[in-house]
């Protein structure tokens, strides 16, 4: 009898064991597999940082700092200093401002080198925006590719109705009301993916933009940082409320629909297989710009 209690709890402990280093296998293929595609660009970036004492010479402060997660976005004093960095420069004559634009930026959801090429190669009078998934292959190479043709680009929020099937066993989404050192860690891994970003875009029906507690963290750290956050179709006020006491840089705009009509100054973002139709629907006279702009950054 005593023989076979010692069989069931060795047994039993053997069990426990097994099953505890194949749940950490799996969490580890899983973190791999998310973010093996994270390209450490190890170009800096710097920036003059105003010293205010008279007669004291600037000094170069980087924008970035390597970590465990990879290169994230230093904390900085200024809120909007990657969203500054990284901003498409937009250039137009006043004519052109004042038959009205339309703020545009593009999901394309599969990118490679090529896609991206062949969708700049489209808007070659024109800057715009463009949405890019953490966990796109070459992400580094893509980014410079946007970036050096003076376009911007956010990474997307990687969300449980975003994530397209064929990468749902390795690719771990943001869950509402999920821990604060879940979410805080989620969103360090894909603010590492790639430098170049300006911010981060949800997506129109992601449930963690509704959890005030999860946007909060989220909030935080992206202003801190220096960058924004695209809210794509959100009707919600969480948002809103939490970048004016936060000081967070919030651009909002709405998914493309062939059947509505586009109107100046809208905010739009399409999918890149609805380019043609998108370009159809344009009025006559309005001109394209990235999400970023505002008036202010037109040259006149």
């Amino acid at each position: 009898m005593k023989n076979r209690v010692r069989w069931f709890v060795f047994l039993g402990s053997l069990a426990v064991f097994v099953a505890g280093v194949e749940l950490w296998h799996r969490h580890v293929r899983d973190r791999d597999s998310v973010y093996q595609c994270r390209i450490l660009i190890d170009k800096d970036f710097s920036v003059d940082e105003v010293n205010p004492e008279e007669g004291i010479k600037s000094e170069k402060i980087s924008l970035y700092v390597r970590t465990k997660y990879g290169i994230l976005p230093r904390r900085q004093s200024d809120p909007s200093k990657i969203f500054n960095a990284y901003s498409a420069v937009v250039d137009y004559e006043e004519d052109c401002l004042k038959n009205g634009y339309l703020r545009l930026a593009i999901l394309v959801r599969d990118a490679t080198e090529e896609s991206i090429q062949n969708v700049i190669a489209q808007f070659r009078d024109v800057k715009i925006s463009f949405i890019i998934p953490h966990y796109t292959a070459n992400l580094g190479k893509i980014a410079e590719i946007i970036i050096s043709s003076g376009h911007e680009f956010f990474i997307q929020l990687p969300t449980q109705s975003s994530i397209p099937s064929d990468k749902k066993e390795t690719v771990s989404p943001f869950l509402a009301n999920a821990s604060p050192d879940e979410v805080r860690d989620k969103l360090y891994y894909l603010m590492s993916s790639t430098k170049y970003a300006i911010g981060v875009a949800n997506t129109c029906d992601s449930l963690i933009t509704k959890s005030g507690k999860d946007m909060e963290i989220i909030a935080k750290e992206l202003s801190q940082r220096g960058m924004a956050f695209l809210n794509i179709d959100d009707d919600s006020d969480v948002m809103e409320e939490i970048s004016e006491r936060i000081n967070l840089q919030s651009l909002r705009a709405k998914v493309f629909q062939k059947s509505g009509q586009l109107k100046e100054k809208d905010s739009i973002v399409v999918d890149s297989g609805q380019l043609k139709d998108l370009l159809h629907a344009i009025p006559d006279g309005v001109r394209l710009v990235p999400i970023s702009f505002v008036e202010k950054n037109a040259s006149l």
